[in-house]
């Protein structure tokens, strides 16, 4: 089944972007109009496909003639928009363990991002990698993702969290202006999409802790994952498998399907059905390491080039600007600056 046409997005989120429409004077029958999406596709606790979640978003944008409707849903949203999982947040004991959570069992809120909590240089790095990037209104998606994100963050410490900032990849939309100052800081054309903080917050106390809950909690989830039959987690292994050799080189498919415990024919066909395949995965995560050793104003390019396999700086310099449009001591000063 193609992306654009599979169970993605839960019900809940979409239950909650209509009432909110409706909190602005617009109906239910406008924001559905054209969607394929019935009335009682409303209530029976189901999920929209990646297809109709874009049409209700597309919908949304243009009755509100707000393109920032995504940033709008993230301010919005609450723990209990999440369900079981949510309430499972609620029970961690600590800001590292709800995230992990978080990161864990988003597939079975939305299917077509993954999440990885990580750490590095000081910093904690919520890592988002999108599925469906050719999805229509995914600017929107993404917004939606990483500002609901952001607000957990917030309702479950209580706080509010300055060092926090989302990183875009691309350039800073028009929209951006009008939440500016509503969301945590953005910064704009760094290649990367993550959500980052002094990994100092991770440790953050929750105050609605319950160990007895949160396993029960972990265990239907685990549950629902099977019932659902989830295996776009198939990325998460494979990317954690790369980050974790990055040092010491990538291993090739048949290494990495070894590893995974089923054969490259098998792993090569898996990634096809997600649009994907081993090779751009690879790139993804050698860009990635790359532009995160750059931000570590103690390491040198050279020594960053010897890191990442690159045998001459020059070669590490002209694989930035080609992935860039800058070189790797001008996009080092500038997201090492104090503005955003």
């Amino acid at each position: 089944m193609h992306k654009l046409y599979k169970d993605d997005v839960h019900i809940e989120y979409a239950i909650a972007l209509i009432h909110l429409l409706e909190q602005q004077g617009i109906s239910r029958e406008q924001a559905l109009a054209g969607t394929g999406i019935h009335a009682e596709q409303l209530l029976d606790n189901g999920r929209l496909t990646t297809q109709q979640d874009a049409l209700l978003l597309t919908n949304a944008v243009r009755l509100t003639n707000d393109p920032g409707i995504g940033y709008q849903i993230g301010l919005h949203s609450t723990l209990t928009w999440h369900g079981m999982l949510g309430y499972g947040l609620m029970s961690c004991a600590t800001l590292r363990d709800a995230l992990q959570l978080w990161c864990d069992f988003l597939d079975l809120r939305t299917t077509t991002f993954n999440l990885r909590l990580g750490e590095r240089d000081g910093f904690a790095e919520v890592l988002v990698h999108d599925l469906a990037p050719r999805a229509p209104m995914r600017f929107c998606a993404v917004d939606r993702l990483v500002t609901m994100t952001t607000r957990l963050c917030e309702q479950l410490s209580q706080r509010l969290l300055p060092g926090m900032e989302i990183w875009h990849r691309g350039v800073e939309p028009l929209h951006h202006a009008r939440y500016r100052k509503r969301i945590v800081a953005s910064r704009f054309e760094t290649g990367l999409c993550q959500i980052r903080f002094p990994a100092e917050d991770l440790n953050l106390p929750l105050g609605n802790a319950n160990a007895s809950t949160l396993r029960h909690i972990t265990t239907q989830c685990e549950r629902e994952r099977v019932r659902l039959r989830r295996s776009d987690d198939l990325v998460i292994r494979v990317m954690d498998l790369l980050q974790s050799h990055e040092r010491t080189g990538y291993p090739s498919i048949e290494q990495t399907s070894k590893m995974l415990c089923m054969s490259s024919r098998t792993l090569k066909r898996k990634l096809q059905r997600l649009d994907l395949n081993f090779r751009g995965l690879v790139d993804d995560a050698r860009k990635d390491a790359v532009l995160r050793d750059v931000l570590n104003p103690v390491l040198r390019m050279d020594e960053i080039a010897v890191r990442m396999g690159y045998a001459d700086p020059a070669n590490l310099t002209r694989a930035f600007r080609r992935w860039m449009g800058e070189s790797p001591s001008r996009y080092r000063a500038r997201l090492l600056s104090t503005g955003t």
